[in-house]
C-alpha cells in the first residue's frame, strides 16, 4: 500500500518539465493559463507536475511542433466528442495543405528569381502570359503604389505576393508612365484559393506578349526600353499594341550603385 502511495506521489517541478519538453517556463505556464493542464501545488506554492499532467502533455507537444494554433489546440482538448475533436483537425489539416501551397508558390518565385538574375539585360522572348488582376487603385506616381503596397500586404499577408506594375502607353514619346497600381497574377490567386482577390479587382487579359528582362540603375525602365522592344518586334515581323507592363522585380547593390532588375511585358497585336 506504502508503494503505491509512494507511486502517486511521484511528480516533477516546472524547471524539469520545460526541460524535458525543451521549452522555457513562461510557456509551461502558459499552458495551464490556457486550461491545457492543471497542476496542483505543494505547501510552498510550487507547481507539482503529476504523470496525468504529462500525460496531457504529450499531444500538446506534438500539436504545437505542428504548428496547431494555441486557440484551436485548447478547443481540441476540450472537445467532449470524437466528432468534433475531428472538425477541428479536418480544419488545420486544410490550413496546413494552404501553408504547403505557399511554401511551393515562394519557392517557384525564388526559381523565376534566380532566372532573371541569369537573364541579360535587352533579351526579348515570346511568351504567353495568363490574366492578371488590378488589386489597388491607379496611381499617379510610384511612391503612391509602393505605400499601398505595404499597406495591402499588411492587412492580407497575401497580397505580399503581388507585383507593383508600372504601366506605359506604347505611343507616348516620353519616359512617363500611364498609371502603377498593384498586379496579381490569377493563377497565383487560384493556387491560395483567394478568387475573392480577383472577384474584386479589375481583370487584365494575358495572351501573346513580348517579354524582356531589364537591370537598370534606373527607379523605373525609360523609354528607351519599349523603343528597343518595338524595333525588335519589327525586325521579326510582329506589332505590338496597348499598353506595356513593368513589374519591379528585385533590387541589389552591384559596384556601389542601386540595380533594379524588371520583366517589361509588351502584348501583341
Amino acid at each position: 500500500m506504502d508503494l503505491e502511495k509512494q507511486e502517486e506521489e511521484k511528480y516533477l517541478y516546472i524547471g524539469e518539465v520545460a526541460d524535458l519538453m525543451g521549452v522555457s517556463r513562461d510557456t509551461i505556464r502558459i499552458y495551464e493559463e490556457q486550461g491545457l493542464i492543471t497542476p496542483k501545488r505543494d505547501e510552498n506554492g510550487f507547481r507539482r507536475y503529476t504523470e496525468a499532467d504529462l500525460d496531457r502533455l504529450v499531444p500538446v507537444k506534438f500539436y504545437r511542433e505542428n504548428a496547431f494554433p494555441m486557440k484551436n489546440l485548447r478547443r481540441l482538448m476540450n472537445q467532449k466528442t470524437r466528432t468534433s475533436s475531428l472538425e477541428l483537425l479536418e480544419e488545420q489539416i486544410r490550413s496546413e495543405q494552404l501553408e504547403v501551397l505557399r511554401h511551393q508558390r515562394n519557392i517557384e518565385r525564388l526559381e523565376l528569381a534566380r532566372t532573371y538574375y541569369q537573364t541579360g539585360t535587352d533579351t526579348f522572348e515570346l511568351c504567353t502570359v495568363g490574366n492578371a488582376c488590378r488589386i489597388s487603385k491607379k496611381r499617379e506616381t510610384y511612391y503612391e503604389t509602393l505605400v499601398d503596397w505595404f499597406q495591402e500586404s499588411r492587412d492580407d499577408s497575401d497580397k505580399i505576393i503581388s507585383y507593383l506594375n508600372v504601366e506605359y502607353d506604347l505611343n507616348a514619346h516620353d519616359d512617363r508612365q500611364k498609371c502603377c497600381y498593384l498586379l496579381l497574377k490569377e493563377s497565383e490567386a487560384v493556387s491560395l484559393n483567394r478568387q475573392d482577390l480577383i472577384e474584386q479587382g479589375e481583370i487584365l487579359p494575358g495572351g501573346e506578349c513580348l517579354r524582356a528582362v531589364v537591370h537598370t540603375e534606373k527607379q523605373l525602365p525609360g523609354r528607351e526600353v519599349l523603343e528597343a522592344a518595338c524595333r525588335w518586334a519589327e525586325e521579326h515581323g510582329l506589332k505590338l499594341q496597348g499598353k506595356a507592363h513593368a513589374h519591379g522585380l528585385y533590387l541589389s547593390d552591384e559596384h556601389g550603385k542601386t540595380s533594379r532588375t524588371f520583366e517589361v511585358v509588351l502584348p501583341l497585336a
